[in-house]
Order: structure tokens, then sequence, then C-alpha cells
């Protein structure tokens, strides 16, 4: 095998169709991370002129002249199942990194353990990748219980799929949340980056109640350089006097299926206690409604109820963070902006939509358990990650290594 270094059209063109691509292994989030310590190197294994493994590797040096060490976000792309040419590929890049003055690198592999349902349930006869311990292992690889990135995921697989086949899996609370908001009016629409203080409002008010660590406006600012056109803010909202005409109009669509079921009463065509019972239910949800009309003329004339973040790139949308904003919290707005992206993410052929992290749903101290319960409403599947893998080059330094790597990732990761 030679290993080169590819130029970033070369390695994207690579990595965009790979099946285990992500958005973190793209030269979009190279140029992000790259500053004055870090530097993105785009490297690709050949066998006989034909590109069989590639990977982003950043690296770190938090002192000039001090030691390197490296990091291949949700790398490498390459076919773990084949262990001789995992590690070739390994050999290679780990003389790569001496080259450059390496002494360690982590990976964390873009490939889940086992195929399981949206209740974490294994499924039997799935997909099972035992394997890629074992042959990492033997490359040279060491696993670590470290948590850089996230390693449960929510993630909904469209392929060979309709917005129907999607919608049917969802919960029975998802589909009446939808329709409702359907009925009432609710929309989204793109946030002009100009007003990203409104986006960040949002991720203050997150901060404040996980008690969090949250990204600042130079880290979407260059996000958004980054990926350009791959980066969209969605914001969920609404328009009072269309919201009220639409409730005036569901008023009058109780009202007349009141007055045909009169009718029907009269002519004998259903029971008295069928009847009482349709008349209490049609009382109760002409109060709701009215309930409603009056909360929403309460309101401003255009109301955006959150906003979120999202990456479209490569296989997947990846519903990356945001929020909504409490004060209309209860009228379930995310479902509706989920939803929209869902059918967006289908019209333009990714393979799968990623609400994203949901903590360890073996854990019961799971801090993010209420996030899992709210996500797995949209009957995706939960995406166990294989985890990290430390390749040793220089046992002096792989003390260092470790305790630096938070700060390697620094002001720029990804923030929960």
């Amino acid at each position: 095998m030679e290993l080169r270094e590819l130029s970033k059209t070369e390695f994207d063109s690579y990595a965009l169709n790979h099946p285990l691509g992500s958005f973190q292994q793209t030269s979009f989030w190279g140029r992000f991370m790259e500053g004055d310590k870090f530097h993105a190197y785009y490297v690709g294994g050949f066998i006989k002129e034909r590109l069989v493994g590639a990977s982003l590797l950043l690296s770190y040096e938090r002192k000039k002249g001090e030691k390197r060490i490296f990091y291949a976000p949700r790398g490498f792309l390459i076919d773990y199942k084949n262990e001789e040419l995992l590690k070739e590929f390994t050999e290679e890049v780990k003389k790569f990194i001496i080259e450059k003055h390496g002494v360690f690198l982590k990976i964390d592999p873009y490939i889940l353990v086992r195929d399981r349902d949206s209740e974490g349930n294994i499924i039997e006869g799935g997909v099972y990748n035992d394997f890629v311990e074992v042959n990492l292992t033997n490359a040279g690889f060491m696993k670590v219980n470290d948590n850089i990135q996230p390693k449960w995921l929510s993630r909904i697989n469209l392929k060979e799929k309709t917005i129907d086949d999607i919608f049917s899996k969802f919960s029975s609370k998802a589909r009446q949340t939808i329709r409702r908001n359907e009925r009432l009016g609710f929309k989204i629409r793109d946030l002009n980056f100009e007003n990203i203080k409104r986006f960040l409002s949002i991720i203050d008010l997150e901060r404040k109640r996980y008690k969090i660590i949250t990204p600042t406006e130079t880290f979407y600012k260059d996000l958004k350089q980054a990926f350009d056109g791959n980066i969209k803010f969605k914001e969920v909202y609404f328009k009072k006097d269309e919201v009220i005409n639409n409730i005036d109009k569901m008023i009058l669509d109780v009202n007349k299926e009141k007055q045909d079921r009169i009718n029907n009463y009269h002519n004998s065509k259903m029971t008295e206690e069928y009847f009482i019972d349709k008349e209490l239910e049609a009382l109760e949800e002409i109060k709701r409604l009215e309930n409603l009309k009056e909360y929403f003329s309460k309101c401003d004339d255009d109301v955006s109820m959150g906003i979120y973040m999202f990456i479209t790139i490569g296989n997947e949308v990846v519903a990356l963070n945001g929020g909504i904003i409490d004060e209309y919290n209860k009228l379930d707005a995310s479902y509706t902006l989920h939803y929209e992206m869902i059918k967006y993410a289908l019209d333009n052929g990714y393979k799968y939509y990623n609400l994203y992290e949901i903590g360890d749903i073996t854990d019961s101290n799971n801090k993010l358990k209420n996030s899992y319960n709210y996500k797995k409403n949209f009957g995706g599947e939960v995406v166990e990650l294989v985890g990290e893998y430390d390749l040793v080059i220089d046992p002096k330094y792989t003390d260092m290594a470790r305790k630096y790597f938070p700060e390697y990732l620094g002001v720029k990761t990804i923030f929960k």
C-alpha cells in the first residue's frame, strides 16, 4: 500500500460517498478545526492506484516544537472487516504521523456495534460488528473509555423509504401533534444568519437549564464559513392571523359535524347514548379551541418558537443542536420542525436523519434520558457506536496526550 496526501477535493469525493462518512470526516470540518495549534491532513491508501481507505487526520501541537498528537474524528474510512487492509493502512498512517513528529493517534469510527430498535433492544439477526474491536486490537489500537464524542445516537434510516413509511413509525403522540400543528399553521423557515443572536439566546437557555458550556457566536460564524451551504439554521414559527383563522375553521368544522349528528339522531341513525357521548366530546373540543384562540390572540403577529442548527452533508442530515423557547414548549413545535426536515432529507436523497446524542441508554443515571425519551417518538434506531481507540506510538507521551485531549478539542468541540 502507498499512503499519499490528498487534496481536499480528492478527499471529499471519497469521504462524502463512503458508507461510514460523517460531517467530521470532511474537508469542511478540517477547515473549521484548523488554527494556530491545529493542522488538517487528508491521507489516502492506494493499492495499484485504487483508493482503498482514507482519513482526515487532525494534529495538535500544544507548544511550538512540542510533540504532536493526532485524531481521526469518526475515522478511518475503510473496510473494518478486512483485517489485513486495516493493519496495512494503520501502519502507513503511523509512519506518516511519525514523519510529522506525532506520538499518539485517537480514532472513534462511525460504525455501530449492533442493530437496535427505537427502544434500544437488540434486533435478532441484525448487524453485529464484533469484529471491529478484534481487528483494531490486532492493528495495534487499544480500546479506551473516553467520551470525546457522543457514543449513543438516535437515527432514522431513510433508505428506500417514503415519508408515509417514516410517519407510520412515529409514536401516536408525534403523529397527532404534527397533524394538529399542520392544522394550526405552524411552519419552518430559514433563519437569516444576521439574526444568529436569536439562536444564541435559545442556546443560552439550554446552558442555564442543563448547566453546560455552550459555544460562542464566533464558533457558529466559523462553522458557517467552513461548511458554507451545508449548514442550515431553521426556525419553527407561526403568524397570529393565520393561526386564528385556522382555529375559526376548525370550530366551524366541529359545529358542522354537530349539526350533521343532530340530523342523523333525529333520523334514528344513531343511539341516544352515542349521540350524547359525541355531543360532550364536541363541547370539550370547542372549549379547547376557544382557549387556544384566546392564547394565540395575545401573541405577537409573527412568532419564532424555536431554532435548530442542521448539518446537511454526505449521507445524512444531522440535527446538531438548538431548542424551543420555554414559553412555547407546551405547543410541541419541535415535532413540526423535525418532521419538515425529515421530508427535506428524503426529498434530497439523504440516507439518514440523525437526531444526534441520547446518552447511554443502558445507564440508569443517563443525564440525557429525557432527550432519548423524546427522540424515540420518531421511531428511529438507537445507534451505539464502537467507541474510541488509541494508537500509542511513543509510550513516553501517552499520559501527556490523554491529559490534553480535552484541550485539543477546546472551544471548537461540538457541545452537547
